[in-house]
């Protein structure tokens, strides 16, 4: 099976999702799932993707400049994912 970095980014995002509904599994209320819930949901979805953003620009960078590089970075990042 051949690893791509689209794979690997699609492995992380649902594991973000599944963190995402796990933290709402916490809030005992359905009045703090709304309120408190929904603002800790939205700054750690902003977060993640501020951090996905930068992530995939620097592996694209990688492989532009740095093949080698980009091979060995990839299959690191499918050993932790």
């Amino acid at each position: 099976m051949k690893t791509t970095l689209a794979k690997i980014l699609w492995k992380k995002e649902k594991a973000h999702w599944i963190m995402i509904s796990q933290m709402f599994k916490r809030f005992n209320g359905w009045l703090s799932k709304l309120t408190f819930g929904f603002i800790v949901a939205v700054l750690v979805s902003i977060s993640h993707y501020g951090f996905a953003f930068m992530h995939t620009l620097y592996e694209i960078g990688l492989f532009l400049f740095a093949r080698k590089a980009f091979k060995r970075n990839l299959q690191r990042l499918s050993l932790k994912v």
